[in-house]
């Protein structure tokens, strides 16, 4: 199972939120892009897998579901908080990870 950061309005992720993030203003931030279908290259297999969802999205190298109002963002790196806190900052969300720390 991946680790996942969180971006929502709120004070903790478990709690949900009471100003949901809109799909309308997700788009309205500079930089987020539909994603209607994110495919990778199984380097060892050289299979394609293709993921498709109504809900995906991508900020820089970040690809993400909004669902629920929040967004929930698969940290493949380190980095990944870094690379989405511009995107929080312009929705006044903050970014918590699975074990509830705050970034």
């Amino acid at each position: 199972m991946a680790y996942q950061l969180h971006v929502f309005r709120g004070t903790n992720r478990t709690d949900g939120t009471n100003h949901p993030i809109t799909e309308e203003e997700l788009l309205s931030v500079e930089g987020v892009v539909r994603e209607n279908k994110i495919s990778a290259v199984n380097p060892g297999t050289g299979m394609t897998l293709s993921i498709q969802n109504p809900n995906m999205f991508s900020y820089g190298d970040a690809r993400f579901l909004l669902e629920n109002g929040m967004i929930t963002v698969a940290a493949r790196n380190e980095n990944a908080a870094d690379v989405i806190r511009p995107l929080a900052e312009a929705l006044g969300a903050v970014i918590q990870g699975d074990e509830g720390e705050f970034y």
